[in-house]
């Protein structure tokens, strides 16, 4: 099953807690009363998002994080590796997978590749901005 983590999910909701604050610092504690998560969770991805660049951090009594760049240049597919890794839906697309003995007769690979790409293309056409759209509402 194609799964998105816990993790990475929390980390979309942490970047779209900035949403309306887009210029101000969020402490960690602000984070969490708009999210709801645990603290020790938003802290772990804290440092996370620091990390790969989508937060930057400042120290302090008026400390917390700001985010590097707009919501609206912030895709989903972007937070999703930042925290898991590339979206692949097999191994063998993996370009530094090369021990499937099949590979080379295989007659599946090319339409897991066609599907990877729409699905990587789809994940990066979303950005933070989005997540409100009403295009994106279901019930």
């Amino acid at each position: 099953m194609l799964k998105v983590t816990r993790l990475a999910d929390y980390a979309v909701s942490i970047i779209y807690a900035f949403s309306g604050s887009e210029k101000e610092i969020l402490s960690s504690q602000d984070i969490v009363e708009k999210t709801k998560l645990h603290k020790a969770t938003v802290n772990k991805l804290l440092a996370q998002l620091v990390k790969t660049n989508f937060l930057e951090p400042f120290r302090g009594t008026k400390g917390g994080y700001r985010l590097k760049k707009g919501l609206d240049n912030i895709s989903i597919r972007e937070l999703i590796e930042a925290i898991e890794g590339p979206v692949l839906l097999t191994d063998c697309l993996n370009k530094n997978a090369n021990n499937c003995n099949l590979f080379s007769v295989c007659n599946t690979k090319n339409i897991w590749s066609f599907v990877n790409t729409e699905i990587n293309n789809t994940l990066e056409n979303i950005k933070i901005k989005d997540i409100k759209s009403k295009k994106f509402n279901y019930q």
